[in-house]
């Protein structure tokens, strides 16, 4: 009984701070539908973005399995400045306390030349200017009630620059930087703001990708992070901000990163991008 009392407390506190509604912006499959499934066990109502309308669909059959929450979607494309306008007018009646900006694409891999201009200007309007908007509009929002709280998926890509991702991981440190930057700021308004950097992960984009998500190492344990995972860990540190590295794994290598020069840096992400995109070094 003590448990169940201290799981209720601990369940309405969350929802006090970060309810009764959140934005889980990329929210129709892997983290993003994570987070929102955990949002909707501590009874948070969820605001659901992607421009994918069967996914949304999909995701929203799932939330509906496990939750009575409310539960809103949207489709719009991210990429495009339009479709903010959209985000705003279905939210205008209702309290947002927490958004977690997760949305991504697969961006496959090549050399910053041999891609077309608009791919790139797509990247920068996703991993920027998509939070830059959202973070503006639901960040006064949060002050002014005087709380909330804001995650921003990061890449461990964004540690280094590297070839054949030099937009992705270009845009993934901006997220760092300003999440690192609204975290300083808010704080005086009781906004928890986390930059979450992420290493590998099983999602259906990586797996569309052409990665064996499945796979493991030599000592068996599995290469990619689950979703669930992922998302677990950056709710349990929304309150350790500024950043938190994902995965004890991700948190060694990031030790190592440490020892080494930034030319040596960047030519080791970059071989490790090679590697896991099967390109020449």
């Amino acid at each position: 009984m003590a448990r169940v009392i201290t799981m209720l407390s601990s369940q309405a506190s969350f929802k006090q701070q970060y309810g009764p509604w959140a934005i889980v912006a990329g929210g129709s499959e892997g983290i993003g539908l994570a987070f929102a499934e955990l949002l909707a066990k501590q009874g948070v109502n969820l605001v659901l973005v992607s421009r994918n309308e069967q996914k949304l669909s999909d995701a929203r059959s799932v939330i509906r399995r496990q939750s009575a929450v409310d539960l809103r979607c949207i489709s719009a494309d991210l990429s495009h400045e339009d479709s903010f306008s959209s985000i705003v007018q279905a939210t205008t009646d209702i309290d947002i306390g927490l958004l977690v900006y997760n949305a991504g694409a697969v961006h496959g891999a090549d050399l910053f030349l041999d891609q077309s201009v608009s791919s790139a200007i797509d990247l920068v309007n996703l991993n920027c200017h998509g939070p830059v908007l959202l973070a503006h509009h639901f960040g006064r929002l949060m002050r002014d009630r005087q709380r909330g709280g804001m995650i921003f998926l990061s890449s461990m890509a964004a540690l280094a620059g590297g070839s054949y991702i030099a937009t992705y991981a270009a845009t993934k440190s901006f997220d760092i930087v300003f999440a690192q930057s609204l975290w300083h700021e808010l704080k005086a308004e009781n906004i928890n703001v986390l930059g979450l950097i992420a290493g590998a992960t099983a999602t259906p984009a990586m797996a569309a990708s052409g990665f064996d998500v499945c796979q493991t190492n030599e000592e068996g344990s599995p290469v990619f992070m689950s979703s669930s995972a992922v998302a677990k860990e950056g709710l349990d540190n929304l309150e350790n901000g500024p950043i938190h590295i994902v995965g004890d794994v991700n948190r060694a290598a990031v030790d190592a990163f440490s020892q080494l020069s930034r030319d040596e840096l960047v030519s080791m992400m970059s071989r490790a991008t090679a590697e896991l995109y099967n390109k020449p070094c």
